[in-house]
């Protein structure tokens, strides 16, 4: 497990950027005024930030066991 351990680290690091620039596209538009775009950063932010609990509960439907993934360093 400390092998997916350690992706899962580098990929939540990942979803962590996706999450910010989310947030920086959606400040970004608003104050441009293309608020029409502004939603395209807030779902961008969510998805980014919900990303590890929904990846831990698509692998805990699908086998039906908690696969103990933990978010450390790589």
């Amino acid at each position: 497990m400390t092998n997916l351990s350690a992706v899962a680290s580098v990929l939540n690091a990942i979803a962590i950027l996706l999450f910010f620039g989310g947030l920086l596209m959606a400040a970004i538009m608003c104050m441009i005024g293309r608020t029409e775009y502004l939603k395209y950063g807030l779902v961008g932010a969510g998805l980014g930030g919900l990303s590890f609990v929904i990846v831990n509960t698509f692998f805990t439907a699908g086998t039906g066991v908690d696969p103990g993934i933990e978010l450390g360093a790589p």
